[in-house]
């Protein structure tokens, strides 16, 4: 299970950081990040906030906070209730997310095969992509299981310790893997596992992100023959072992995840 070591005194979540290689500050707008580092700030913490809320996950003063809390007030991305003073995305910050999933071709063309998957195991599918070092769910065929796991398209979450994530890890360049993991204590364990997937051409996790989440996934591979995302199948553990998601749902993620390969192969992104 997923144990989040990264809670603030107030229970709120950090926020991840992030390098930023090869930055020309003559050209780079500092305003434009403390805008972005707000709203991330919000998509990790999905809940209203206080001003002091908001600075204190963020780590940006109350001043500067303020701010940039009232300019995207001022734009409609954020919403400010009267009497509490919290602060909350607004239904307009939707469509940045919307807009990349319309702009994503490979999103369109594999949906159709998540519905074959879904089709021939019963159980929710995924694809999932890579940003930085989580993944992020892109699309999603859910289970007619009420006991199917609560995830949703945009969900985020460390890519060690997901099955998509492990599939995409194992087929990264040795220096993409050490750049994810160098902060990973555990990092010699997760990287004989990955070894173990990019043997196997799958993974399988149990309950290790999300409880009672057995799941399986594939690697996706684009132009290049370089990974791009992943498949993968979530099971309850009421009603599978992960002997048997690997005997009877492994295959069918492999099998999708090649189908989908030859699809996307032909997309060229940057």
């Amino acid at each position: 299970m997923l144990d989040n070591k990264n809670k603030s005194r107030a229970g709120l979540n950090s926020l991840a950081s992030f390098s930023k290689p090869n930055v020309d500050e003559r050209l780079y707008l500092g305003t434009i990040e403390k805008g972005l580092l707000i709203l991330d700030t919000f998509c990790a913490n999905p809940r209203p906030m206080t001003l002091s809320e908001v600075s204190e996950a963020s780590g940006l003063n109350k001043s500067a906070t303020q701010r940039v809390l009232y300019t995207l007030r001022a734009l409609r991305y954020l919403t400010q209730n009267e009497i509490t003073r919290q602060y909350s995305l607004s239904a307009r910050a939707m469509n940045i997310g919307n807009a990349y999933l319309r702009s994503n071709p490979i999103v369109e063309v594999t949906f159709p095969y998540l519905l074959e998957a879904n089709k021939r195991s019963q159980e929710t599918v995924n694809l999932a992509e890579l940003d930085g070092s989580d993944i992020i769910f892109i699309s999603r065929v859910p289970s007619r299981n009420v006991m199917s796991s609560y995830v949703t398209v945009g969900t985020r979450l460390p890519a060690f310790v997901t099955a998509p994530g492990r599939a995409i890890l194992a087929n990264l360049e040795p220096a993409s893997i050490n750049e994810i993991l160098h902060t990973i204590s555990n990092r010699q364990r997760i990287l004989k596992q990955l070894e173990g997937v990019r043997q196997k051409g799958f993974s399988i996790t149990d309950q290790e992100a999300i409880p009672g989440d057995i799941s399986t996934a594939a690697p996706v591979f684009g132009y290049d023959n370089k990974v791009i995302a992943a498949v993968n199948i979530a099971a309850s553990t009421a009603n599978w072992t992960p002997e048997r998601v690997e005997a009877t749902l492994s295959p069918i993620t492999v099998d999708i995840a090649r189908q989908m390969s030859k699809v996307v192969s032909q997309y060229r992104r940057t």
